[in-house]
């Protein structure tokens, strides 16, 4: 995907959920105290995973469909709430990264590469996470649900490009769902599916790595 003249570059824009770091568990933990708030059961990291991927209020959504009778409306946006609330006090330790991630993405800037994150998470977390693991060095933009419409629309992934200075080069977009592989597609970036995350591989994947080690050594041979 070209954005205008200019020397090369390499975009590498990441999903962060299940691409990046492993928040399986402070997302089970916070859903599952506003589901007890309620009287619901409680949610296995398995169930979870299935839910995760189009932004907290639907995952509010479809864990209430998923405990019982369904909500919607007024009543999703002030369980949503509930969640950011019992998030925020989450032990921040239950997410970490990849293996290989930290490593890779400094290599990556080493080798040219210019990083961003677009995700349907919301930003105030997920900035907070990036500067906690010192990610901030490398990573400059983050796109969240709710800086734009949420994926798959293509316009929160074109934003992180435009915030990037993307140029003539090669852009990558790096997610573990469906959603992120459509918002790729709408784009017009190359995509890159990882199958260690959230996500289900289903064969239309334009390319496919299984660990993050392997996923970051191939775009720094790659080069941007």
């Amino acid at each position: 995907m070209s954005m205008g003249a200019g020397r090369l570059s390499g975009v590498g824009v990441f999903d962060f959920d299940g691409t990046l770091v492993d928040t399986l568990g402070e997302i089970s933990s916070a859903l599952n105290r506003v589901l007890a708030k309620h009287g619901r059961r409680s949610l296995s990291e398995a169930e979870v995973k299935i839910l995760v991927g189009r932004g907290p209020q639907t995952l509010l959504h479809r864990a209430w469909g998923a405990t019982g009778k369904s909500a919607a409306g007024k009543e999703v946006e002030g369980l949503t709430e509930e969640y950011f609330a019992e998030y925020g006090r989450s032990n921040s330790g239950m997410s970490r990264p990849y293996a290989g991630v930290d490593d890779g993405l400094r290599r990556l800037v080493q080798r040219g590469w210019r990083l961003g994150i677009c995700t349907n998470k919301d930003g105030a977390t997920v900035r907070k996470l990036v500067k906690k693991l010192g990610w901030d060095r490398w990573i400059r933009v983050v796109v969240s649900g709710e800086d734009s419409v949420r994926k798959p629309d293509a316009r929160p992934l074109r934003l992180a490009l435009s915030r990037l200075k993307a140029g003539r080069g090669r852009h990558l977009f790096v997610g573990d769902s469906g959603v992120d592989r459509e918002t790729a597609r709408r784009a017009g970036v190359e995509g890159v599916f990882v199958g260690y995350g959230y996500g289900e591989r289903d064969g239309t994947e334009e390319r496919y790595f299984g660990a993050a080690v392997e996923l970051l050594s191939w775009m720094g041979r790659a080069g941007p």
